[in-house]
């Protein structure tokens, strides 16, 4: 996967933007786990939404509460995954 730069902007743990966006692998109000250029991201909260994806420019707007944010080795592997590679 192809690094370029990426920013993320959180302002009063309600809105969250982020550049560097690939793809959205899962999301419900509780969680988001993205593919970005610097791997898995996985974004916790409550009440979550997407109001803007732009897999072209990889821009995310994420709304709600957010609890936390945490880099993962890669978005969507599971445990399996790894023991194959």
């Amino acid at each position: 996967m192809e690094r370029t730069e990426q920013l993320i902007t959180l302002k009063n743990r309600e809105h969250m933007t982020l550049t560097g966006v690939k793809d959205v692998s899962e999301f419900c109000e509780t969680k988001v786990i993205l593919k970005t250029s610097m791997g898995g991201l996985v974004i916790k909260g409550k009440k979550l939404s997407i109001s803007q994806l732009d897999t072209v420019t990889g821009t995310l707007e994420v709304h709600g509460e957010v609890q936390s944010a945490q880099y993962t080795a890669s978005a969507g592997e599971g445990f399996f995954a790894g023991l194959f590679k």
